[in-house]
């Protein structure tokens, strides 16, 4: 049994080392700090019980034994502090004064052992060997240390717990959780054998909160995310880069943002983190557009910056969850030049309306005419006007029959308008019937008549549409003109005889 026990003794001063060792190396960041004391103090217990069993001087033995129980009373106290920072609570000052208090306690009682004997009744003249430290009987005050000790690192556990029973869907959380429930059985079960059924030469206590402080430092130090990514240098790498980003854990749940992300739009960083990225992007989505792909043709957010999403998938060396990187190019000066090429390419910039160019390519995509009305519209006496009364007076009246078009089918959610030649302008409409088709036929001719012939714009309307679906488009639109040149046979003569009489009349021509 003592073979085994001593066997036991160095595997757990090994393990106390290696946590120690890694917290040296990373000391200059300040997160985790109470953690990282909790592991030096861890350390420094161990050094004290080498020195107890290897000292030949019974003074030092007596005295490195006693500062074993104001350990105790640190080990529950930056364990509770841990805690705290590890659900991100704020230590309460008064607390801090208390735990002080009880650890200055503690110390006064176990340097003055020897005397008042208030933790073990064994004074440093008695003391022969260190086994005499274990044979003892215990103090008057040892009792109350031991129910204090464990009070504090019984509040420490279930403030754990309550953080992570509303962090249980988070695979991480759940690691953490299966941890700790095994170090406090390992705890429970040492410290049972000790008071209860054994008598051993060493301090099981000891055994029990070592792996306690490495079951802290193993999910929440070495398996922390961004500690890793801090302590890596990559957090350092991605804060400076000029692209925006976004990390998640394994479960899509945001881990860390860009600092220039959340100074840009004024984001607050504890509203984002922990939060699953599908529900901050939605918050995003009303400060700027986000997609994977662009849509230059859609009118939604063009006063917004555009952000093209790419996800990679990443995975930190010695911890087995794996995360996303969401990386936001910022292609907004991008998406507007993109938007001008297709305006030119697809609009025309005198009216505003869509050009030839993009009505050729919306016909190739139609094959179904059953519900589709064609209108095919031409201004009469275009070149009288610019003859007689200026270009500036053609491109007036060309703007005119934009707006009358627009006006005339403004209740038409679903239509195409475009000019597709010099004086010559086509209307698509889907899912109207032919009874609204000739209602719009009327209401097109109404708002372009007027009594003054300067004020009105003189059209030629020629409709088509077909409820049976066997016609194709271009079949429409070769009836619709073919009627449009039946009015304008009429119309735009008479329009012209007209307006040149009232020229003449005014004597207003220019040329």
């Amino acid at each position: 049994m003592q073979t085994l026990l001593e066997i036991l003794f160095t595997l757990i001063a090994f393990i106390s080392i290696i946590p120690a060792i890694h917290m040296f190396r990373n000391r200059k960041d300040r997160k985790y700090a109470c953690l990282k004391v909790l592991i030096y103090a861890t350390f420094v217990w161990t050094l004290f019980m080498v020195l107890e069993r290897v000292s030949s001087n019974t003074v030092l033995t007596y005295y490195v034994s006693m500062l074993g129980y104001p350990l105790k009373m640190i080990f529950a106290s930056l364990m509770l502090c841990t805690i705290f920072q590890y659900v991100e609570k704020k230590f309460p000052k008064w607390l801090l004064f208390v735990l002080g208090g009880l650890v200055f306690t503690d110390l006064i009682f176990a340097l003055t052992n020897s005397w008042t004997q208030a933790f073990l009744k064994l004074s440093v003249e008695e003391l022969t060997t260190f086994n005499d430290l274990y044979t003892a009987l215990k103090g008057p005050l040892f009792i109350y240390h031991l129910l204090i000790s464990y009070a504090i690192a019984l509040t420490a556990i279930i403030l754990l717990f309550v953080f992570l029973a509303k962090k249980q869907s988070i695979r991480q959380y759940k690691e953490v959780t299966k941890m700790m429930v095994i170090s406090i059985c390992i705890v429970l079960l040492f410290n049972s054998l000790q008071l209860f059924l054994i008598e051993v030469n060493v301090d099981l206590t000891y055994f029990s909160l070592v792996v306690v402080a490495y079951s802290l430092y193993d999910v929440i130090y070495r398996k922390d995310m961004i500690f890793n990514l801090r302590t890596s240098g990559r957090s350092e790498i991605l804060a400076n880069m000029r692209e925006l980003y976004i990390l998640t854990d394994h479960q899509k749940r945001v881990i860390e943002v860009s600092p220039l992300l959340l100074d840009k739009y004024n984001l607050d960083e504890k509203d984002i983190i922990g939060q699953p990225f599908s529900d901050i992007i939605e918050q995003l989505k009303s400060k700027l557009s986000l997609y994977e792909t662009i849509h230059i043709d859609q009118d939604e957010g063009v006063e917004k910056d555009h952000y093209h999403l790419r996800e990679k998938e990443f995975h930190l060396k010695g911890i087995r969850e794996t995360g996303y990187m969401i990386l936001l190019y910022d292609e907004t000066q991008v998406y507007n030049l993109l938007r001008e090429l297709n305006r030119l390419s697809n609009f025309d910039a005198m009216t505003g309306l869509n050009n030839r160019n993009y009505i050729e390519k919306k016909l190739e995509t139609i094959s179904d005419t059953q519900t589709i009305g064609v209108f095919s519209i031409d201004l009469n006496g275009l070149k009288v006007n610019n003859d007689y009364l200026g270009h500036e007076r053609g491109d007036r009246m060309l703007k005119k029959v934009a707006y009358i078009l627009k006006e005339s089918f403004k209740d038409v959610k679903e239509k195409d308008i475009a000019r597709i030649g010099g004086d010559e302008f086509l209307v698509i409409t889907y899912q109207i019937n032919e009874v609204k088709l000739e209602e719009y036929f009327a209401k097109l001719l109404d708002n372009a008549h007027h009594d003054n012939v300067l004020e009105e714009v003189s059209i030629s309307v020629g409709q088509s549409s077909d409820s049976t679906g066997v016609k194709s488009i271009y079949t429409l639109i070769k009836e619709a003109d073919d009627r449009m040149y039946e009015m304008k046979a009429n119309t735009s003569k008479d329009y012209q005889k007209r307006l040149i009489d009232y020229i003449h009349k005014q004597d207003t021509f220019i040329r």
